[in-house]
């Protein structure tokens, strides 16, 4: 059984936006960055990094952050800090893409982001102006949050819901869980889509494909604030490398919800859950061995 509504509205994937987005892209990377064929031919497999973290991200709530951080630090080798701020300007442009996708189809309870998007600004202005995030703090957060997000993942596989929107009572606990979300993604990038997706399908039976959207348009506004507080203010983000990953996700960040209508998702959120531990898992055997070190 495919795991989307039959109430879903169809969308196209390729739109005239895409494309304007797309030449807009091409006049930045052409115009912008000095030596371009030299960028491409050095960095060009970053685009297909971008698709692939993007899908994961509107597929499953999670964020391209789960791609991101890992491949930048362990396959590129630069600083936790540095692939945490490409994976904020990168995620804006994939969630998103991949929000309007949802949005597009419907499936975002509209009436429950005035519970989460305050909530999330908190918890994101406390993560980033109060507690910064360093180097040690992603590695250390980013292994414990990932197996999280797979765990939850598994755990809601199977779950459908029947609610496509909260009851009045939920509006508490929902504010405090998106408070939470926020603090966390302000660290390591990721958190926020997951466990709201993940408390409002466990705890009061929301539709799972209404709480992946809701979880991908929290996470793409998390994103796009977290994006213009570190691009514009505090700086350090590898545009060079930012200019590729961007230009994945657009293309990859709708992957998620159009392939969603016709194909069940289950088996590919398995293999994303199993992806996410083993991040995770790495991420945090890294970290030990750093403090031991």
């Amino acid at each position: 059984m495919n795991d989307h509504s039959t109430s879903a509205a169809p969308f196209r994937y390729v739109t005239t936006g895409m494309i304007l987005f797309t030449l807009l892209w091409l006049i930045v990377f052409l115009f912008v960055f000095p030596d371009p064929v030299g960028l491409a031919a050095k960095h060009w497999p970053l685009v297909l990094v971008g698709v692939a973290g993007s899908f994961i991200g509107n597929i499953t709530a999670i964020g391209g952050g789960l791609v991101f951080i890992p491949v930048l630090i362990f396959g590129y080798h630069i600083s936790p800090i540095a692939a945490l701020k490409l994976a904020f300007v990168t995620q804006a442009a994939g969630m998103t893409s991949g929000a309007i996708g949802w949005l597009h189809r419907g499936e975002v309870p509209l009436g429950l982001l005035k519970w989460t998007v305050p909530s999330l600004i908190i918890g994101t202005a406390v993560s980033t102006f109060m507690l910064h995030p360093n180097g040690m703090v992603v590695k250390s957060l980013f292994g414990p949050v990932s197996l999280l997000a797979g765990v939850l993942t598994l755990i809601t596989i199977d779950r459908r819901g029947s609610l496509e929107t909260l009851p009045e009572k939920a509006a508490l606990p929902v504010f405090f869980i998106s408070i939470l979300g926020g603090l966390v993604t302000g660290w390591v990038a990721i958190g926020e889509g997951e466990i709201i997706a993940a408390f409002c399908m466990l705890v009061y039976g929301l539709r799972s494909t209404y709480a992946i959207g809701l979880g991908v348009v929290l996470l793409s506004i998390n994103s796009i604030i977290l994006a213009l507080v570190h691009g514009f203010y505090f700086g350090g983000v590898p545009w060079d490398m930012a200019i590729f990953t961007i230009f994945g996700v657009l293309w990859g960040g709708r992957l998620g919800p159009y392939l969603s209508q016709w194909i069940s998702v289950r088996t590919t959120k398995i293999i994303f859950a199993w992806i996410a531990m083993l991040d995770g898992a790495l991420v945090s055997w890294q970290a030990m061995k750093a403090l031991m070190n």
